[in-house]
């Protein structure tokens, strides 16, 4: 089943659950808003192809899988920009873009969320690999971070490791369009990769390389 849904190209991926703060500046974008406010409807967040980066063009090109923004609060200024706190729900693949000007619309089908058995065991994997993780980051910055809860749902647990890892966009646009064990397969290996770069040394401070660390200062 396809939907209607306007599309806001960006240079940035949203996954389900993660926030996404919004300056909403340009006229037709706010025109887009105040449709989806006035319909009490989401919008779509796609990402802007690394060939064009900037989406003042209406043939500008887009990644066909993205995520659902819902509004949670915000305010219309004097001048008409908005200023919006949105959250990102589902997943969905663009089948072809209905309308370009003002704004793209996207006829759009939801993909499914699902999670294989074998996802249960990289999940418990990933748990450890992050416990060792912040026990690591204490040792090597000398003091005791306070850790940060992964959530409990595994497809949960991706989205929000996806949000905060500084990767690029590349990556995270392919753990946005990947399955769920996929996922966990990866985001294991780069976290296992952050962990090899901590240095063992107890008494290193943390801000002798805070830029190599992915702790609380380096989350996205």
């Amino acid at each position: 089943m396809t939907h209607k849904l306007p599309l806001f190209p960006l240079n940035i991926v949203l996954f389900p659950g993660s926030p996404l703060p919004l300056h909403i500046f340009e006229e037709r974008y706010r025109l887009m808003i105040e449709r989806c406010i006035e319909q009490d409807a989401p919008f779509g967040v796609v990402l802007i192809r690394e060939e064009d980066r900037v989406d003042t063009d209406p043939n500008v090109s887009f990644h066909m899988v993205g995520t659902t923004a819902n509004i949670s609060d915000g305010a219309k200024l004097e001048d008409g920009r908005y200023i919006l706190n949105t959250v990102g729900q589902r997943r969905f693949r663009v089948q072809y873009v209905v309308q370009r000007i003002p704004y793209f619309i996207g006829s759009v089908t939801f993909l499914p969320e699902e999670t294989a058995g074998a996802a249960i065991e990289h999940a418990n994997q990933l748990r450890t690999l992050y416990d060792r993780y912040w026990a690591a980051l204490g040792t090597a910055t000398g003091y005791q971070h306070e850790m940060e809860p992964l959530p409990d749902d595994i497809i949960e647990m991706t989205y929000w490791m996806s949000h905060r890892l500084q990767v690029d966009n590349v990556r995270k646009q392919r753990w946005l369009e990947a399955d769920v064990a996929t996922r966990l397969r990866e985001i294991t290996a780069e976290l296992r990769s952050e962990l090899a770069m901590l240095p063992n040394n107890p008494t290193a401070r943390p801000d002798e390389d805070p830029g190599n660390w992915m702790g609380p200062g380096s989350w996205n």
